[in-house]
Order: C-alpha cells, then sequence, then structure tokens
C-alpha cells in the first residue's frame, strides 16, 4: 500500500480514535490511498458545504501505515477490513450535535446520517456499510446492512489496482 496520512483534523472533519474514545485519532490508524482520502475529502467538503450548521464529520479508521492486519489486538473490536488504504469509518452525525459518536441509534441525525451515505455512493464507492437498526438506505449493490455498524458508516472504494 502507498500510504498517505490523513491529518488529525482540517476545516471540515474531525477524526476520532475508537479505542481511547478520543479525538483526534492517532496517526497511525489514519493511513489510506490517495484515491480514498482524495474521496474522503471531497465527500467531507461537499457535505460541509450544503450543511453549514451542522458539526463536521467524524472520521474514524482508515488503515495502518503500511496495511495489514488491523484486527482486535489493535483495540475494540478490530477490523476484519481497512487492511489495504481502501476503507474508512465515518460517524453519523448525532441530533444532539455533541462531537462523538453515538451510543444508541436513537441519538443518530437520520437526515445528516442518510445525505452522509448518499455522498459516499454519488462519489463512487464501492461498498457503503450501515448499522441495521439506523435504516438508512442506498442502492442495494452498495449500500449493506452490517452488524456493529449502528454509529457509523463503513465506505470503501474501488481497489484501482485490480484489473477488471
Amino acid at each position: 500500500m502507498r500510504g498517505v496520512r490523513l491529518p488529525a483534523d482540517g476545516r471540515h472533519f474531525a477524526t476520532w480514535d475508537p479505542g481511547l474514545r478520543r479525538s483526534p485519532n492517532r496517526p497511525w490508524r489514519r493511513h489510506g490511498t490517495d484515491a480514498l482520502v482524495r474521496l474522503l475529502l471531497h465527500v467531507v467538503r461537499s457535505y460541509s458545504a450544503a450543511h453549514p450548521r451542522a458539526l463536521p464529520p467524524l472520521v474514524g479508521d482508515l488503515s495502518r501505515p503500511r496495511g495489514g492486519d488491523f484486527g482486535r489486538r489493535f483495540g475494540i473490536i478490530g477490523h476484519s477490513t481497512h487492511q489495504n488504504g481502501l476503507d474508512v469509518d465515518v460517524y453519523y452525525p448525532r441530533l444532539d450535535r455533541r462531537p462523538r459518536p453515538a451510543t444508541v441509534p436513537a441519538q443518530v441525525d437520520r437526515a445528516l446520517a442518510q445525505d452522509l451515505v448518499d455522498r459516499f455512493v454519488r462519489a463512487g464507492a464501492a461498498l457503503v456499510l450501515v448499522g441495521p437498526n439506523v435504516r438508512l438506505t442506498g442502492p442495494a449493490s452498495v449500500v449493506k446492512p452490517f452488524p456493529n455498524h449502528d454509529n457509523h458508516l463503513h465506505a470503501r472504494i474501488p481497489n484501482p489496482d485490480r484489473r477488471t
């Protein structure tokens, strides 16, 4: 993986460390391919422009600096994905506008969360995993309900190195 590190925060986003439950996320958890980081920055920039009164999205894990295993030993439940710089977690906005992940689906601002999902789909995400209890929608070929995603979406971009 030829990774680039996402900054700890920016004008249109902040990062969140799910293991330490604080902002910013540690540097070694914020690496992605150039394509992923560019897509992410495009999505959060357009989201912020459309919702200037909303808090900037909280970005969670991308990948480790050289990719590879990101399992349980790296905190919380770990990731079976996030191993090649093509995956990112983004926390859903909260109704109470607190700058932290929701702890229950009722805290999620569904309208703003749906807008984030829609923006990732329009930007070309190959897969967007969403919490089954948050009731977010999108094209069935891209947006899929998945356990342990009731406080964040997981977006994966197409692999630019894969020959089809």
